[in-house]
């Protein structure tokens, strides 16, 4: 009922309001309306007397901007007469005078015409006519405005009046509906609690479900950005990035399984882990010894891990990288209170998806890197292959091109190798051809490219190297590989010596596939003129 009866009383006010408020505007606006009209009389009977001044004053002195002027304002005349009909449209005795008005206008253009020729007695005949319409509108419209402000001030009188009783009959409503409010007071407050209570409940349900959101929007861009990574170790540092994005008040660390040494290293951290060691046994993590996440929490568990240099940390989290079924490395999360602690365990979820998706991007690299090795790399001695060598110096000469700078290659052959596979078994002609790659790796500049063109040959692509240069470093080379002393099975080899060709580009040739023929004949010119020496390509080898 309470309610009925404010819609009721609301709905009165409401209808007595907006009549009242109705009556005022359409007051005011009559009101208004009036007044535009008398202004636009007012500016018509300026125009009338420009007219009239701009006309005289040609004839005084025949000045033609003077009647330009008064045709140019008789122009403008036009379009206020034709606003002054669009207002009093709804006045039919002021619409007759506006005719008169127009009718009169044209004869007064006429007459400002016939002006030019020195006649102004039209002109001033059509100009009284004018100003008697004009004088007459005004008359009307005056009294017409009086009018229309007394009814105002009698509205304005009257909505004053219906106010005080609103606001009377208001005094009581409010009264009478007191009672009720009060009634209503303890069911809301009631309502209140229960409502707080849901809003506390749905404020912890909105703060979930945004830290769901932030926690998969970083997911999403860990994912993106691991995806970005070109190599294993980008991929680590990446993830110790996004690891500490997720867990802000940890520290810890990716640490990766070198097979190699059978050891754990440091590969990133984030913050500083106390006392974590930089390489330490499989064996040492609990994680890594028992293949899931493993926490380190007082009384949970005791045990402490073995990666530590001097006291550990009371609380830590283990978790194991592991993808394909193969165990990567183990992220290492250190907690320095039990309240970050807790925290890491709200999220242990997005953790848990964080270290998997790093452990399948490293593997995934790590695959990648192992293929592109074995597509480029002879597996023997661990250089580019001839495959690689062909890019490598077809990119090398386009650079020399662009630069006009000279590339030399040398290509070398090992000395009587096949008496190494006769004499001692193919093993210790693996071990010549080794032994011989890392002579080459420890010479060569870092711009340098070697390469194992096929059997004992090799193919070094040193880049900007003039022909003096390249001849004294091919000397060098012979000297440390024939200085080399190897022992197979305890049995000393016989001294291992080379046979260097080199070719320059290009001065030797002017194409890839000339420049290796000059090499190559250089090689078998050395061969030929009693092996281990360095012999320099002709310069018409390939003319």
């Amino acid at each position: 009922m309470t309610a009925l009866a404010v819609v009721v009383f609301l709905s009165l006010t409401g209808y007595v309001v907006f009549r009242n408020t109705e009556n005022l505007l359409a007051a005011r606006d009559s009101v208004q309306h009036s007044q535009e009209v008398l202004y636009n009389l007012q500016t018509i009977t300026l125009q009338l007397e420009q007219i009239n001044e701009h006309a005289h004053l040609y004839l005084l002195t025949r000045d033609s901007d003077q009647l330009r002027m008064a045709e140019d304002t008789a122009a403008s005349l036009n379009g206020t007469l034709l606003h002054l009909q669009e207002l009093v449209d709804d006045n039919p005795s002021q619409t007759r005078h506006v005719h008169d008005l127009l009718a009169t206008y044209n004869d007064l253009q006429r007459a400002v015409a016939a002006s030019a020729s020195g006649s102004a007695g039209r002109l001033e005949e059509e100009l009284v006519l004018s100003r008697r319409t004009v004088s007459v509108m005004r008359q009307e419209e005056n009294d017409l405005f009086a009018q229309r402000t007394r009814n105002s001030q009698k509205r304005n009188i009257s909505s004053i009046a219906a106010r005080i009783l609103m606001v009377a009959v208001s005094l009581i409503t409010v009264l009478v509906l007191f009672g009720f409010l009060l009634r209503d007071a303890l069911y809301r407050k009631r309502s209140e609690e229960q409502m707080q209570e849901t809003n506390a409940r749905l404020a912890l349900t909105v703060e979930a479900l945004e830290r769901k959101a932030r926690e998969s929007t970083l997911l999403t861009e860990a994912r993106d950005e691991l995806a970005l990574c070109q190599s294993s170790l980008q991929a680590q540092e990446c993830a110790a990035r996004y690891l500490e994005r997720l867990l802000p008040a940890t520290s810890g660390a990716v640490c990766i399984i070198n097979n190699s040494r059978q050891m754990v290293e440091l590969a990133a951290i984030w913050q500083t882990p106390q006392n974590l060691l930089d390489g330490f046994s499989l064996d040492s993590c609990c994680g890594l010894r028992s293949g899931r996440a493993r926490w380190r929490k007082p009384p949970a568990s005791e045990v402490h891990c073995g990666h530590f240099t001097g006291d550990s940390p009371e609380i830590y989290l283990c978790l194991p990288l592991a993808a394909h079924g193969d165990t990567l490395g183990v992220v290492y999360v250190e907690c320095r209170t039990p309240g970050v602690a807790a925290m890491v365990e709200a999220h242990i979820t997005p953790l848990q998806e964080l270290v998997e998706l790093a452990s399948i991007s490293i593997a995934s690299l790590n695959l990648r890197s192992r293929l592109e090795n074995q597509s480029i790399r002879d597996g023997l001695t661990g250089m580019f292959n001839r495959r690689f060598m062909e890019i490598a110096l077809e990119r090398e000469l386009r650079r020399a091109d662009r630069h006009q700078k000279s590339t030399a290659i040398m290509m070398l052959d090992v000395d009587h190798f096949k008496q190494f596979n006769d004499t001692f078994g193919h093993e210790a002609g693996d071990m010549v051809l080794r032994e011989v790659a890392e002579t080459m790796h420890k010479f060569v500049r870092s711009d340098d490219t070697v390469c194992r063109y096929g059997g004992e040959e090799f193919v070094i692509i040193l880049p900007e190297a003039s022909v003096d240069t390249v001849h004294e470093r091919a000397e060098v080379l012979r000297r440390l590989v024939g200085d080399t002393t190897l022992r197979y099975r305890g049995q000393a080899l016989r001294q291992i010596t080379i046979s260097i060709g080199i070719a320059l580009y290009p001065y030797h040739a002017d194409s890839m596939e000339m420049l290796l023929r000059a090499a190559d004949r250089a090689l078998y010119e050395a061969k030929h003129k009693g092996r281990n020496r360095v012999i320099l390509a002709s310069s018409n080898i390939y003319a």
